[in-house]
């Protein structure tokens, strides 16, 4: 029997069938690369291991106070991976030294800096302190927190 001689309703069925097979193929395939998409591309960085290095980090707060310095400059903490050291400017001067971190645990050591008279509206030395305080941190949202004994002593942005 050739297709001229088929009823055109059996015809017209069959395809609208494929049709409906080929769509629902397609929109399963869709979906399978959006959630594939979706699940590679997400911005989960609420961990303690998330990124530290390569970012200057600003500092927000310090022992639950904002801190904004009367000279307009910003504290910064910058991590070198490659080396294990930090760096950045606290108050007035640039600050150098080392850092050890596993699975969320965080410490400074050898902590040095430049020697400049600071006159700000922060002791430098707190800042100094804090750092040796230090046990563990975190990364989420954007924001780096330092904590010690399970309380937080510095939040800094991105």
């Amino acid at each position: 029997m050739n297709d001229k001689n088929r009823d055109p309703s059996l015809r017209s069925g069959f395809y609208i069938t494929n049709m409906k097979t080929i769509n629902i193929f397609t929109l399963l395939t869709a979906l399978f690369f959006v959630l594939i998409i979706n699940g590679c591309s997400g911005t989960k960085e609420t961990t303690t291991s998330g990124k530290l290095e390569g970012i200057e980090w600003k500092l927000e707060s310090l022992n639950g106070s904002a801190v904004k310095l009367n000279s307009g400059k910003p504290i910064t903490l910058s991590f070198d991976g490659s080396k294990q050291g930090i760096g950045g400017t606290a108050v007035c001067n640039k600050y150098f030294g080392s850092y050890i971190t596993n699975s969320g645990k965080l410490s400074f050591s050898e902590i040095g800096s430049t020697k400049m008279m600071c006159d700000d509206n922060l002791n430098e030395s707190d800042y100094f302190s804090m750092l040796g305080s230090v046990d563990s941190y975190s990364v989420s949202g954007g924001k780096l927190s330092l904590t010690g004994k399970g309380k937080t002593l510095a939040v800094f942005t991105k």
